[in-house]
Protein backbone atom coordinates (compact mmCIF):
# COMPACT_ATOMS: atom_id res chain seq x y z
CA UNK A 1 0.00 0.00 0.00
CA UNK A 2 1.10 3.39 -0.87
CA UNK A 3 -0.82 5.98 1.14
CA UNK A 4 -0.45 9.70 1.56
CA UNK A 5 -1.04 10.09 5.06
CA UNK A 6 -0.92 13.45 6.57
CA UNK A 7 0.32 12.96 10.23
CA UNK A 8 1.97 15.93 10.38
CA UNK A 9 -1.27 18.02 10.35
CA UNK A 10 -3.73 15.86 12.19
CA UNK A 11 -3.35 15.13 15.85
CA UNK A 12 -3.66 10.99 15.97
CA UNK A 13 -3.24 10.27 12.38
CA UNK A 14 -2.79 6.66 11.67
CA UNK A 15 1.09 5.44 10.43
CA UNK A 16 1.31 3.41 7.01
CA UNK A 17 1.06 0.17 8.83
CA UNK A 18 -2.47 1.15 10.78
CA UNK A 19 -6.22 0.45 9.93
CA UNK A 20 -8.17 3.27 9.86
CA UNK A 21 -11.10 1.22 11.78
CA UNK A 22 -10.91 1.38 15.57
CA UNK A 23 -8.85 -1.27 16.93
CA UNK A 24 -10.04 -4.62 17.70
CA UNK A 25 -8.88 -8.16 18.37
CA UNK A 26 -11.39 -10.62 17.00
CA UNK A 27 -10.71 -12.33 14.27
CA UNK A 28 -11.10 -10.61 11.07
CA UNK A 29 -13.75 -12.72 9.47
CA UNK A 30 -15.79 -12.88 13.05
CA UNK A 31 -18.91 -10.30 11.73
CA UNK A 32 -19.30 -8.02 14.65
CA UNK A 33 -22.19 -5.73 15.42
CA UNK A 34 -22.11 -2.20 14.15
CA UNK A 35 -22.61 0.70 17.05
CA UNK A 36 -25.68 3.09 16.26
CA UNK A 37 -24.33 6.34 15.89
CA UNK A 38 -24.44 8.96 18.99
CA UNK A 39 -27.19 10.51 17.73
CA UNK A 40 -29.90 8.18 17.58
CA UNK A 41 -32.59 8.53 19.45
CA UNK A 42 -31.11 11.26 21.24
CA UNK A 43 -33.69 13.13 23.43
CA UNK A 44 -34.96 16.39 24.37
CA UNK A 45 -36.19 19.41 22.43
CA UNK A 46 -36.80 19.59 18.65
CA UNK A 47 -36.46 22.65 16.30
CA UNK A 48 -40.51 23.39 15.93
CA UNK A 49 -41.80 23.27 12.68
CA UNK A 50 -40.64 26.94 10.50
CA UNK A 51 -43.33 29.54 9.90
CA UNK A 52 -45.24 29.23 6.66
CA UNK A 53 -44.63 30.85 4.03
CA UNK A 54 -45.83 34.69 4.19
CA UNK A 55 -46.24 37.66 1.42
CA UNK A 56 -44.12 40.44 2.37
CA UNK A 57 -41.99 43.46 1.06
CA UNK A 58 -40.22 46.52 1.84
CA UNK A 59 -38.66 49.19 -0.08
CA UNK A 60 -36.38 46.69 -1.59
CA UNK A 61 -37.76 43.35 -1.81
CA UNK A 62 -40.72 41.41 -1.96
CA UNK A 63 -41.10 37.55 -2.01
CA UNK A 64 -41.49 35.08 -4.85
CA UNK A 65 -45.13 35.24 -4.63
CA UNK A 66 -45.42 38.51 -6.28
CA UNK A 67 -43.19 37.64 -9.02
CA UNK A 68 -45.50 34.49 -9.48
CA UNK A 69 -48.26 36.66 -10.70
CA UNK A 70 -46.51 36.75 -14.37
CA UNK A 71 -43.54 34.17 -14.03
CA UNK A 72 -45.51 30.91 -12.56
CA UNK A 73 -46.80 28.65 -15.25
CA UNK A 74 -50.30 28.22 -16.74
CA UNK A 75 -52.43 26.76 -19.17
CA UNK A 76 -50.11 26.20 -21.93
CA UNK A 77 -47.97 28.83 -20.43
CA UNK A 78 -44.04 27.96 -19.56
CA UNK A 79 -44.44 24.78 -19.82
CA UNK A 80 -42.41 22.54 -22.00
CA UNK A 81 -42.71 20.18 -24.87
CA UNK A 82 -44.57 17.88 -22.71
CA UNK A 83 -46.83 20.27 -20.63
CA UNK A 84 -44.24 19.80 -17.47
CA UNK A 85 -43.42 22.93 -15.35
CA UNK A 86 -40.41 25.15 -16.54
CA UNK A 87 -41.40 28.27 -15.04
CA UNK A 88 -39.28 30.78 -13.24
CA UNK A 89 -40.79 30.28 -10.06
CA UNK A 90 -42.73 27.12 -10.36
CA UNK A 91 -38.18 25.49 -10.74
CA UNK A 92 -36.89 27.83 -7.84
CA UNK A 93 -39.22 27.23 -4.86
CA UNK A 94 -38.28 23.51 -4.13
CA UNK A 95 -34.43 24.33 -4.84
CA UNK A 96 -31.61 24.57 -2.52
CA UNK A 97 -31.83 28.38 -2.86
CA UNK A 98 -35.53 28.94 -2.43
CA UNK A 99 -34.63 26.34 1.11
CA UNK A 100 -31.74 27.91 1.75
CA UNK A 101 -32.72 29.34 5.38
CA UNK A 102 -34.94 26.40 6.25
CA UNK A 103 -32.07 23.46 5.34
CA UNK A 104 -32.05 21.49 8.73
CA UNK A 105 -28.36 20.87 7.95
CA UNK A 106 -27.74 24.73 7.77
CA UNK A 107 -29.49 25.09 10.55
CA UNK A 108 -28.19 22.32 13.09
CA UNK A 109 -24.45 24.02 12.31
CA UNK A 110 -25.66 27.49 12.98
CA UNK A 111 -27.28 26.87 15.98
CA UNK A 112 -23.95 24.52 17.05
CA UNK A 113 -21.96 27.63 16.15
CA UNK A 114 -24.07 30.11 18.37
CA UNK A 115 -23.84 27.76 20.82
CA UNK A 116 -19.67 27.07 20.99
CA UNK A 117 -19.31 30.80 20.49
CA UNK A 118 -21.98 32.45 22.82
CA UNK A 119 -19.81 35.87 23.15
CA UNK A 120 -19.74 36.12 19.18
CA UNK A 121 -23.29 35.96 18.04
CA UNK A 122 -23.42 38.81 16.35
CA UNK A 123 -20.25 37.85 14.31
CA UNK A 124 -22.21 34.30 13.63
CA UNK A 125 -25.31 35.57 12.61
CA UNK A 126 -23.59 38.31 10.03
CA UNK A 127 -21.67 35.09 8.96
CA UNK A 128 -24.04 32.32 8.31
CA UNK A 129 -26.63 34.59 6.91
CA UNK A 130 -25.65 36.83 4.22
CA UNK A 131 -25.58 34.47 1.35
CA UNK A 132 -28.40 31.80 3.19
CA UNK A 133 -30.81 35.30 3.74
CA UNK A 134 -29.33 37.86 1.22
CA UNK A 135 -32.37 40.02 1.23
CA UNK A 136 -32.86 39.89 5.12
CA UNK A 137 -29.25 40.52 5.36
CA UNK A 138 -28.98 43.74 3.27
CA UNK A 139 -32.44 44.75 5.01
CA UNK A 140 -30.93 44.86 8.55
CA UNK A 141 -27.42 45.97 7.73
CA UNK A 142 -27.72 49.81 8.26
CA UNK A 143 -28.86 48.94 11.83
CA UNK A 144 -25.15 46.56 12.09
CA UNK A 145 -26.89 43.28 12.58
CA UNK A 146 -27.94 40.11 10.58
CA UNK A 147 -31.10 38.23 11.19
CA UNK A 148 -30.56 36.42 13.88
CA UNK A 149 -31.41 32.44 14.15
CA UNK A 150 -34.78 32.98 16.30
CA UNK A 151 -35.94 35.65 12.97
CA UNK A 152 -34.92 32.93 10.73
CA UNK A 153 -36.84 29.87 12.82
CA UNK A 154 -39.64 31.65 14.96
CA UNK A 155 -40.03 35.94 13.48
CA UNK A 156 -42.66 36.71 12.73
CA UNK A 157 -41.54 40.07 10.87
CA UNK A 158 -41.35 41.34 7.49
CA UNK A 159 -37.61 40.65 7.90
CA UNK A 160 -38.07 37.50 9.23
CA UNK A 161 -40.43 36.40 6.14
CA UNK A 162 -37.84 37.91 3.66
CA UNK A 163 -35.09 35.57 5.39
CA UNK A 164 -36.78 32.45 4.87
CA UNK A 165 -36.85 33.31 1.22
CA UNK A 166 -33.31 32.19 0.97
CA UNK A 167 -32.09 33.25 -2.06
CA UNK A 168 -35.04 34.55 -4.06
CA UNK A 169 -36.20 36.30 -6.83
CA UNK A 170 -35.79 40.19 -5.83
CA UNK A 171 -32.29 39.46 -4.54
CA UNK A 172 -30.70 37.45 -7.26
CA UNK A 173 -32.05 39.99 -10.17
CA UNK A 174 -31.31 42.97 -8.24
CA UNK A 175 -27.35 42.60 -7.63
CA UNK A 176 -25.61 45.43 -9.47
CA UNK A 177 -22.52 44.82 -12.39
CA UNK A 178 -20.46 45.95 -9.07
CA UNK A 179 -16.88 44.50 -8.62
CA UNK A 180 -18.32 40.74 -9.86
CA UNK A 181 -15.20 38.19 -10.15
CA UNK A 182 -13.31 40.22 -7.68
CA UNK A 183 -12.27 39.51 -3.74
CA UNK A 184 -14.42 42.88 -2.77
CA UNK A 185 -17.64 40.87 -4.08
CA UNK A 186 -16.81 37.18 -2.64
CA UNK A 187 -18.78 35.76 0.36
CA UNK A 188 -21.33 38.05 0.20
CA UNK A 189 -19.88 41.08 -1.11
CA UNK A 190 -22.37 41.78 -3.74
CA UNK A 191 -24.29 45.12 -3.97
CA UNK A 192 -27.69 45.65 -4.11
CA UNK A 193 -28.99 49.48 -4.82
CA UNK A 194 -32.05 51.48 -4.29
CA UNK A 195 -33.29 51.03 -7.88
CA UNK A 196 -35.73 48.78 -7.90
CA UNK A 197 -33.93 47.29 -10.93
CA UNK A 198 -34.74 43.86 -11.68
CA UNK A 199 -31.40 42.69 -13.99
CA UNK A 200 -32.65 40.22 -16.82
CA UNK A 201 -30.37 38.18 -19.57
CA UNK A 202 -32.69 39.65 -22.51
CA UNK A 203 -32.34 43.27 -24.33
CA UNK A 204 -35.10 45.37 -24.94
CA UNK A 205 -37.28 44.05 -22.02
CA UNK A 206 -41.24 45.30 -22.08
CA UNK A 207 -41.45 46.67 -18.53
CA UNK A 208 -44.34 48.85 -18.60
CA UNK A 209 -46.52 46.38 -17.03
CA UNK A 210 -44.12 44.70 -14.53
CA UNK A 211 -43.43 48.29 -13.65
CA UNK A 212 -47.04 49.46 -12.91
CA UNK A 213 -48.02 45.46 -10.59
CA UNK A 214 -44.64 45.26 -8.60
CA UNK A 215 -42.89 49.19 -9.13
CA UNK A 216 -39.85 46.87 -9.62
CA UNK A 217 -38.32 47.66 -13.73
CA UNK A 218 -36.91 45.23 -15.88
CA UNK A 219 -33.19 46.16 -17.21
CA UNK A 220 -31.22 44.34 -19.50
CA UNK A 221 -27.73 42.99 -17.31
CA UNK A 222 -25.80 41.06 -19.46
CA UNK A 223 -24.36 40.04 -15.73
CA UNK A 224 -26.69 37.73 -14.54
CA UNK A 225 -25.60 35.79 -17.33
CA UNK A 226 -22.04 35.32 -16.00
CA UNK A 227 -20.56 33.20 -13.51
CA UNK A 228 -19.16 36.21 -11.68
CA UNK A 229 -22.97 36.69 -10.47
CA UNK A 230 -22.79 33.54 -8.81
CA UNK A 231 -19.15 33.64 -7.41
CA UNK A 232 -20.63 36.66 -5.01
CA UNK A 233 -21.46 33.71 -2.58
CA UNK A 234 -20.62 30.56 -4.02
CA UNK A 235 -16.96 31.38 -3.43
CA UNK A 236 -16.57 31.76 0.58
CA UNK A 237 -13.96 32.93 2.54
CA UNK A 238 -14.20 32.52 6.47
CA UNK A 239 -11.70 33.63 9.04
CA UNK A 240 -11.13 31.19 12.48
CA UNK A 241 -11.89 32.81 15.44
CA UNK A 242 -11.80 31.28 18.77
CA UNK A 243 -14.22 31.81 21.55
CA UNK A 244 -12.04 34.92 22.50
CA UNK A 245 -13.20 36.61 19.02
CA UNK A 246 -9.24 36.49 17.86
CA UNK A 247 -9.30 35.98 14.43
CA UNK A 248 -7.10 34.05 12.41
CA UNK A 249 -5.74 34.13 8.41
CA UNK A 250 -8.12 33.77 5.69
CA UNK A 251 -9.29 29.98 4.56
CA UNK A 252 -11.39 29.51 1.72
CA UNK A 253 -14.50 27.33 2.81
CA UNK A 254 -15.98 26.93 -0.53
CA UNK A 255 -14.30 28.14 -3.89
CA UNK A 256 -17.08 26.44 -7.00
CA UNK A 257 -16.24 30.01 -8.90
CA UNK A 258 -12.23 29.80 -7.68
CA UNK A 259 -12.18 26.22 -9.04
CA UNK A 260 -14.07 27.17 -12.13
CA UNK A 261 -12.21 30.22 -13.07
CA UNK A 262 -8.93 28.36 -12.83
CA UNK A 263 -9.78 25.44 -15.06
CA UNK A 264 -10.46 25.68 -18.61
CA UNK A 265 -13.80 26.17 -18.61
CA UNK A 266 -13.43 29.67 -17.96
CA UNK A 267 -11.16 30.35 -20.70
CA UNK A 268 -12.12 27.81 -23.82
CA UNK A 269 -14.95 27.99 -25.85
CA UNK A 270 -15.33 26.02 -29.17
CA UNK A 271 -14.23 28.41 -32.28
CA UNK A 272 -16.63 31.54 -32.32
CA UNK A 273 -18.85 30.38 -28.94
CA UNK A 274 -18.27 31.71 -25.59
CA UNK A 275 -16.41 29.73 -22.20
CA UNK A 276 -18.85 27.53 -20.32
CA UNK A 277 -21.25 29.59 -17.34
CA UNK A 278 -22.26 28.30 -14.04
CA UNK A 279 -25.61 28.77 -15.36
CA UNK A 280 -24.99 26.45 -18.28
CA UNK A 281 -25.11 23.43 -16.70
CA UNK A 282 -26.98 24.66 -13.49
CA UNK A 283 -29.85 26.68 -14.96
CA UNK A 284 -30.45 23.92 -18.47
CA UNK A 285 -32.01 25.94 -21.36
CA UNK A 286 -33.28 22.58 -22.16
CA UNK A 287 -36.37 20.44 -20.96
CA UNK A 288 -35.32 17.32 -19.07
CA UNK A 289 -35.90 15.12 -22.26
CA UNK A 290 -32.94 17.86 -23.74
CA UNK A 291 -35.46 19.99 -26.23
CA UNK A 292 -34.24 23.43 -26.11
CA UNK A 293 -36.86 25.74 -24.52
CA UNK A 294 -37.98 28.98 -26.48
CA UNK A 295 -41.20 30.61 -24.27
CA UNK A 296 -42.23 33.81 -23.43
CA UNK A 297 -40.60 34.70 -20.40
CA UNK A 298 -44.46 35.73 -18.40
CA UNK A 299 -48.08 34.62 -18.75
CA UNK A 300 -48.77 37.94 -18.64
CA UNK A 301 -49.51 40.64 -20.69
CA UNK A 302 -49.85 39.52 -23.92
CA UNK A 303 -47.92 39.05 -26.51
CA UNK A 304 -44.69 38.93 -25.13
CA UNK A 305 -41.60 37.78 -27.38
CA UNK A 306 -40.28 33.97 -27.23
CA UNK A 307 -36.92 34.10 -25.35
CA UNK A 308 -33.68 31.92 -26.15
CA UNK A 309 -32.21 31.00 -23.91
CA UNK A 310 -34.65 30.43 -21.48
CA UNK A 311 -33.31 28.93 -18.27
CA UNK A 312 -35.06 27.00 -15.92
CA UNK A 313 -34.33 28.35 -12.32
CA UNK A 314 -34.01 24.52 -10.42
CA UNK A 315 -30.39 25.60 -9.42
CA UNK A 316 -29.68 21.60 -9.57
CA UNK A 317 -26.16 20.58 -8.00
CA UNK A 318 -25.32 17.77 -5.21
CA UNK A 319 -27.54 18.63 -2.19
CA UNK A 320 -29.97 15.76 -2.66
CA UNK A 321 -30.12 14.94 0.84
CA UNK A 322 -31.70 18.64 1.72
CA UNK A 323 -34.13 17.67 -1.03
CA UNK A 324 -34.67 14.01 0.58
CA UNK A 325 -35.41 15.43 4.15
CA UNK A 326 -38.08 18.01 2.46
CA UNK A 327 -39.70 14.23 0.92
CA UNK A 328 -39.78 13.23 4.16
CA UNK A 329 -41.84 15.77 6.03
CA UNK A 330 -42.27 18.72 3.90
CA UNK A 331 -45.19 20.42 6.29
CA UNK A 332 -41.79 20.91 8.90
CA UNK A 333 -40.29 23.46 6.48
CA UNK A 334 -43.03 25.74 5.84
CA UNK A 335 -42.35 26.21 2.23
CA UNK A 336 -45.00 25.73 -0.69
CA UNK A 337 -43.79 22.89 -1.79
CA UNK A 338 -45.17 18.90 -2.11
CA UNK A 339 -43.59 15.83 -1.56
CA UNK A 340 -43.70 15.08 -5.28
CA UNK A 341 -42.10 18.13 -5.58
CA UNK A 342 -39.22 17.61 -2.97
CA UNK A 343 -38.49 14.10 -4.81
CA UNK A 344 -38.72 15.60 -8.51
CA UNK A 345 -35.82 18.11 -7.09
CA UNK A 346 -33.76 15.07 -5.68
CA UNK A 347 -34.04 13.29 -8.95
CA UNK A 348 -32.81 16.40 -10.94
CA UNK A 349 -29.76 16.61 -8.37
CA UNK A 350 -29.06 12.96 -8.59
CA UNK A 351 -29.03 13.12 -12.36
CA UNK A 352 -26.67 16.22 -12.17
CA UNK A 353 -24.27 14.10 -9.99
CA UNK A 354 -24.62 11.31 -12.47
CA UNK A 355 -23.06 14.01 -14.98
CA UNK A 356 -20.15 15.50 -13.01
CA UNK A 357 -17.70 12.34 -13.44
CA UNK A 358 -17.18 9.07 -15.50
CA UNK A 359 -15.67 5.69 -14.11
CA UNK A 360 -13.90 3.26 -16.10
CA UNK A 361 -12.40 -0.31 -14.98
CA UNK A 362 -9.41 -0.05 -17.38
CA UNK A 363 -7.30 -3.21 -16.44
CA UNK A 364 -8.26 -6.36 -14.73
CA UNK A 365 -5.14 -8.46 -14.88
CA UNK A 366 -3.88 -11.83 -13.28
CA UNK A 367 -1.44 -11.67 -10.55
CA UNK A 368 -0.97 -15.04 -9.10
CA UNK A 369 -3.24 -16.25 -7.19
CA UNK A 370 -5.20 -12.87 -7.00
CA UNK A 371 -6.27 -9.66 -9.11
CA UNK A 372 -4.40 -6.14 -10.39
CA UNK A 373 -7.28 -3.88 -11.17
CA UNK A 374 -7.06 -0.44 -12.34
CA UNK A 375 -9.77 2.01 -11.84
CA UNK A 376 -9.99 5.30 -13.05
CA UNK A 377 -12.22 8.18 -12.09
CA UNK A 378 -12.68 11.48 -14.47
CA UNK A 379 -13.96 14.86 -13.49
CA UNK A 380 -16.48 15.76 -16.23
CA UNK A 381 -17.78 18.88 -14.28
CA UNK A 382 -16.73 22.88 -14.39
CA UNK A 383 -15.36 22.56 -10.84
CA UNK A 384 -13.18 20.41 -8.61
CA UNK A 385 -15.54 16.92 -8.24
CA UNK A 386 -16.80 17.48 -5.42
CA UNK A 387 -16.91 21.27 -4.76
CA UNK A 388 -19.25 23.18 -1.89
CA UNK A 389 -19.10 22.74 1.36
CA UNK A 390 -16.34 20.94 2.93
CA UNK A 391 -18.93 18.26 4.53
CA UNK A 392 -19.49 16.13 1.28
CA UNK A 393 -17.31 13.28 -0.36
CA UNK A 394 -17.16 11.18 -2.79
CA UNK A 395 -15.79 7.33 -2.59
CA UNK A 396 -15.36 4.42 -4.69
CA UNK A 397 -17.09 1.11 -3.44
CA UNK A 398 -15.14 -2.18 -4.80
CA UNK A 399 -16.61 -5.86 -4.85
CA UNK A 400 -15.16 -8.84 -6.04
CA UNK A 401 -17.26 -11.65 -6.17
CA UNK A 402 -16.16 -15.37 -7.03
CA UNK A 403 -18.45 -17.35 -9.80
CA UNK A 404 -19.61 -19.17 -6.80
CA UNK A 405 -21.12 -15.50 -5.16
CA UNK A 406 -18.91 -15.77 -2.75
CA UNK A 407 -17.73 -11.82 -2.33
CA UNK A 408 -13.99 -11.92 -2.28
CA UNK A 409 -12.70 -8.63 -1.55
CA UNK A 410 -14.93 -5.37 -0.97
CA UNK A 411 -13.48 -1.60 -0.36
CA UNK A 412 -16.30 1.10 0.31
CA UNK A 413 -18.96 -1.00 1.77
CA UNK A 414 -21.40 1.61 3.66
CA UNK A 415 -24.36 0.23 6.06
CA UNK A 416 -27.79 1.87 6.91
CA UNK A 417 -26.43 4.64 7.81
CA UNK A 418 -24.24 5.63 5.78
CA UNK A 419 -20.84 4.81 7.42
CA UNK A 420 -17.73 2.98 5.76
CA UNK A 421 -17.66 -0.50 7.08
CA UNK A 422 -15.44 -3.51 6.42
CA UNK A 423 -17.51 -6.84 5.11
CA UNK A 424 -17.16 -7.58 8.80
CA UNK A 425 -19.31 -5.00 9.58
CA UNK A 426 -16.66 -3.11 11.54
CA UNK A 427 -16.62 0.68 11.20
CA UNK A 428 -13.67 1.98 9.09
CA UNK A 429 -14.80 5.87 9.67
CA UNK A 430 -11.23 7.20 11.23
CA UNK A 431 -11.36 9.88 13.58
CA UNK A 432 -9.38 11.86 11.53
CA UNK A 433 -9.73 10.63 7.48
CA UNK A 434 -8.52 8.70 5.42
CA UNK A 435 -5.69 9.59 3.48
CA UNK A 436 -5.56 9.75 -0.51
CA UNK A 437 -4.17 6.51 -1.90
CA UNK A 438 -2.61 5.20 -5.01
CA UNK A 439 -3.12 1.68 -4.21
CA UNK A 440 -5.65 -0.24 -2.14
CA UNK A 441 -4.83 -3.88 -0.69
CA UNK A 442 -7.32 -3.98 2.49
CA UNK A 443 -10.86 -3.88 3.17
CA UNK A 444 -10.17 -1.21 5.44
CA UNK A 445 -8.80 1.54 3.47
CA UNK A 446 -11.09 3.54 1.18
CA UNK A 447 -10.32 5.97 -1.77
CA UNK A 448 -12.30 9.34 -0.62
CA UNK A 449 -12.36 12.41 -2.59
CA UNK A 450 -12.95 15.05 -0.21
CA UNK A 451 -11.43 18.26 1.25
CA UNK A 452 -10.97 18.09 5.15
CA UNK A 453 -10.31 21.23 7.04
CA UNK A 454 -8.09 20.77 10.43
CA UNK A 455 -8.38 23.83 13.49
CA UNK A 456 -5.47 25.46 14.88
CA UNK A 457 -4.71 22.30 17.16
CA UNK A 458 -4.60 20.55 14.01
CA UNK A 459 -7.74 18.34 14.34
CA UNK A 460 -10.73 18.16 12.14
CA UNK A 461 -12.59 20.62 12.13
CA UNK A 462 -16.57 20.52 11.82
CA UNK A 463 -17.40 23.86 12.78
CA UNK A 464 -16.93 26.78 9.63
CA UNK A 465 -15.28 28.96 12.01
CA UNK A 466 -12.86 26.54 13.51
CA UNK A 467 -11.40 25.78 10.16
CA UNK A 468 -7.76 27.02 9.44
CA UNK A 469 -6.44 24.91 6.75
CA UNK A 470 -6.95 21.58 4.85
CA UNK A 471 -5.39 18.68 6.08
CA UNK A 472 -6.28 17.02 3.12
CA UNK A 473 -8.06 18.06 -0.72
CA UNK A 474 -7.98 15.32 -3.46
CA UNK A 475 -10.88 16.13 -4.96
CA UNK A 476 -10.83 15.88 -9.03
CA UNK A 477 -9.17 18.46 -10.40
CA UNK A 478 -11.19 20.35 -13.96
CA UNK A 479 -9.80 20.04 -17.24
CA UNK A 480 -7.28 22.76 -17.53
CA UNK A 481 -6.42 23.67 -14.15
CA UNK A 482 -4.00 26.16 -13.58
CA UNK A 483 -1.71 25.98 -10.82
CA UNK A 484 -0.41 28.79 -11.64
CA UNK A 485 -3.31 31.14 -11.22
CA UNK A 486 -3.70 34.12 -8.92
CA UNK A 487 -6.22 32.26 -6.81
CA UNK A 488 -3.90 28.72 -7.19
CA UNK A 489 -3.90 29.49 -3.14
CA UNK A 490 -7.30 29.30 -2.14
CA UNK A 491 -7.81 26.05 -4.59
CA UNK A 492 -4.56 24.18 -4.59
CA UNK A 493 -4.92 20.31 -3.66
CA UNK A 494 -3.05 18.99 -0.70
CA UNK A 495 -1.64 15.19 -0.59
CA UNK A 496 -1.57 14.62 -3.71
CA UNK A 497 1.37 15.29 -4.64
CA UNK A 498 3.25 12.19 -4.20
CA UNK A 499 0.71 10.83 -6.66
CA UNK A 500 1.99 10.86 -10.45
CA UNK A 501 -2.27 9.04 -11.63
CA UNK A 502 -3.98 12.30 -10.29
CA UNK A 503 -5.05 15.39 -11.00
CA UNK A 504 -8.37 15.56 -13.64
CA UNK A 505 -8.48 12.04 -13.47
CA UNK A 506 -6.96 9.41 -11.13
CA UNK A 507 -5.77 5.86 -11.29
CA UNK A 508 -6.34 3.42 -8.29
CA UNK A 509 -4.87 -0.10 -8.10
CA UNK A 510 -6.58 -2.30 -6.63
CA UNK A 511 -4.68 -5.48 -5.42
CA UNK A 512 -7.35 -8.37 -4.37
CA UNK A 513 -4.80 -11.44 -2.76
CA UNK A 514 -7.33 -14.25 -4.15
CA UNK A 515 -9.84 -14.15 -6.73
CA UNK A 516 -10.23 -16.88 -8.96
CA UNK A 517 -10.95 -16.80 -12.78
CA UNK A 518 -14.19 -15.81 -13.82
CA UNK A 519 -14.41 -13.76 -10.44
CA UNK A 520 -16.84 -10.07 -11.19
CA UNK A 521 -15.78 -6.51 -10.39
CA UNK A 522 -18.42 -4.29 -9.86
CA UNK A 523 -16.87 -0.67 -8.92
CA UNK A 524 -19.33 2.03 -7.72
CA UNK A 525 -18.58 5.84 -7.53
CA UNK A 526 -20.55 6.96 -4.59
CA UNK A 527 -21.45 10.46 -2.93
CA UNK A 528 -22.61 11.65 0.22
CA UNK A 529 -23.83 15.42 0.78
CA UNK A 530 -22.69 15.76 4.31
CA UNK A 531 -20.16 12.61 6.28
CA UNK A 532 -21.64 10.71 9.21
CA UNK A 533 -18.90 12.38 11.14
CA UNK A 534 -20.27 15.69 10.55
CA UNK A 535 -23.75 14.57 12.04
CA UNK A 536 -22.11 12.67 14.45
CA UNK A 537 -20.53 15.46 16.33
CA UNK A 538 -23.39 17.21 16.41
CA UNK A 539 -24.53 14.94 19.10
CA UNK A 540 -22.18 15.64 21.19
CA UNK A 541 -24.27 18.36 23.09
CA UNK A 542 -27.03 19.08 20.44
CA UNK A 543 -28.93 21.88 20.27
CA UNK A 544 -32.86 21.40 19.50
CA UNK A 545 -32.16 22.11 16.00
CA UNK A 546 -29.20 19.25 15.83
CA UNK A 547 -32.04 16.92 17.62
CA UNK A 548 -33.81 17.90 14.85
CA UNK A 549 -31.75 16.98 11.94
CA UNK A 550 -30.97 13.59 13.70
CA UNK A 551 -34.60 12.83 12.87
CA UNK A 552 -34.49 13.56 8.94
CA UNK A 553 -31.66 12.28 9.03
CA UNK A 554 -33.49 8.64 10.61
CA UNK A 555 -36.07 9.37 8.26
CA UNK A 556 -34.07 9.82 5.17
CA UNK A 557 -30.75 8.09 5.94
CA UNK A 558 -27.23 10.18 4.57
CA UNK A 559 -26.91 6.60 2.64
CA UNK A 560 -24.28 7.10 -0.48
CA UNK A 561 -26.00 8.24 -4.07
CA UNK A 562 -25.04 6.51 -6.81
CA UNK A 563 -23.05 9.09 -9.55
CA UNK A 564 -21.41 5.73 -11.49
CA UNK A 565 -20.73 2.52 -12.30
CA UNK A 566 -18.73 -0.23 -14.33
CA UNK A 567 -18.52 -4.21 -14.29
CA UNK A 568 -16.09 -5.69 -15.57
CA UNK A 569 -15.08 -10.01 -15.69
CA UNK A 570 -12.07 -11.40 -14.70
CA UNK A 571 -9.50 -13.57 -16.38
Amino acid sequence: MRARWLGALVVGACSTADAPGDSDTSPPDVPRPTPPPAWEDVAGERLAPLPPHQHATTTRFSTHDVCAQCHSAGDGVLRDEKGRDVSPVGTWKASPMALAVRDPYYLAVFADELAFRPNLNLTVEQTCTRCHAPEASVELEGEGIGPSFATLTTGATTEAHLAREGVACTGCHQIADRELGTFASFTGGFVIEDARLIYGPYQDPRGNFMRTVTNFTPTYGAHVSRSSLCATCHTVITRPRDAKGNVGPNFPEQTPYLEWAVSAYATEGAPGERAAECQDCHMPATSDDDVALDLAIAKQPDGLPRRTPFRRHGFAGANVALSRFGASDPSWFGADVTKDEHEAQARSAEAMLRRAARLETREVRRAGEGLEVVVVVSNASGHKFPTGYPSRRAFLHVAVTAPDGSVVFESGRTDAYGRLVSPTGALVEPKTFHPHLDVVDREDLVQIYESVPVDVQGKVAHRPLDALRYAKDNRLLPVGFDRKSRFSAYVAPIGTDADANWGHEDAVTYRIAKAPPGSTVVVELLFQTARPSDIEVLAARPTPAARRLFDFAKAAPLTPVLVARTEARAP
